[in-house]
């Protein structure tokens, strides 16, 4: 699977529980049972805690992947790339592989998929710098998704980077720029790149046990069969999604370098939609040329002259967490 490519496939028999990509290989475990007491970020004033949980990680295994980060440096600046991800295991594991500290927070602590600069006060190796990560719970994990871990996947890593990296934050609350999302015409009349879904398919953030680019679960012996996940394609050319719901397309939005600030769904669309983004014409030589000298086009007409939608600045209040202390880890 391409770096650029969000789309996933099921694994191809149903007798295979597990589809593991080639490139993911196994991690030696430490032998020493480690316990790790789950720290919450410091509540702000207007922002309650999370729930903190009490959990075993028997076996804990943290190397510096520098062949990710060779491989994540010859891509071009500012071509999308699919971000590294956490995600739960059966058998009581939870894994990562090549990601960086900040994508490892972001997971731990719910910020998958917002804007990349609502996690700030943090140096820059923890952008720089990859890691595999992989433990073992005394406990079953629920599974993970693309939205993210399950709650106690949560408490488990921020339990590991608290013990292995000193990782310290809290929550704070800010009035922030944001965008709104609406319609761009007073008749509500939608762009041809806009096109309400006939569904078939769940939704890229709401579908059963799958993480993007690591391991796809089968259901089991007499389970239903799911519909298929919608496709979704974050590529250096465009973006195309299956049966997204405003809800989500503001997701994806948000984390786009272009943007990188929390957007609000204000359309009033409901359902799913089959959507283009389209940046560049590939087969227009004009087109291809502008790519090569501006990866990162503005969205705001793309959204005008595709979908029939349009950007509208705005104040309202985000959680940002910030990071107070994180230090390198002690490989094993």
């Amino acid at each position: 699977m391409s770096l650029l490519d969000f789309h996933v496939r099921r694994a191809s028999s149903l007798s295979v529980r597990l589809a593991v990509t080639a490139w993911l290989g196994l991690l030696a475990f430490d032998v020493a049972p480690v316990q790790m007491q789950a720290q919450a970020p410091a509540p702000s004033a207007a922002a309650p805690a999370p729930a903190t949980a009490n959990i075993t990680l028997d076996v804990v295994s943290i190397r510096r992947n520098k062949e990710a980060e060779a491989e994540r440096a010859s891509i071009p600046a500012g071509f999308p790339v699919t971000p590294g991800r956490s995600q739960t295991l059966p058998g009581r594991v939870l894994r990562g592989r090549g990601m960086t500290v900040r994508e490892l927070i972001r997971d731990a602590y719910g910020y998958r998929n917002r804007a990349h600069g609502e996690v700030v006060g943090a140096p820059r190796w923890i952008d720089e710098e990859r890691y595999d990560i992989e433990a073992r719970a005394n406990q079953e994990f629920p599974a993970s998704t693309s939205l993210g871990l399950p709650p106690s996947g949560e408490a488990a890593l921020r339990a590991l980077l608290a013990e292995r990296l000193k990782l310290k934050v809290r929550l704070d609350k800010q009035v922030r720029p944001v965008y709104e999302l609406v319609l761009r015409r007073p008749d509500g009349r939608l762009g041809p790149n806009l096109v309400p879904s006939k569904g078939g398919c769940r939704s890229f953030f709401q579908r059963e046990a799958v993480n993007v680019g690591l391991v796809i679960l089968e259901p089991g012996a007499g389970e239903p069969q799911p519909l298929r996940p919608c496709p979704l394609s974050v590529g250096p050319t465009a973006i195309f999604a299956e049966n997204m719901p405003m809800s989500d397309w503001v997701r994806l939005l948000a984390m786009r370098p272009q943007l990188n600030r929390t957007v609000l769904d204000r359309t009033g669309l409901t359902g799913g939609f089959d959507i283009t983004l389209r940046y560049f014409e590939i087969d227009e030589p004009l087109s291809l040329s502008a790519l090569q000298t501006n990866p990162l086009p503005a969205i705001k007409p793309l959204l005008e002259s595709q979908m029939g939608l349009t950007l509208r600045d705005a104040e309202a209040p985000v959680e940002i967490l910030v990071i107070e202390n994180v230090e390198r880890p002690s490989e094993n």
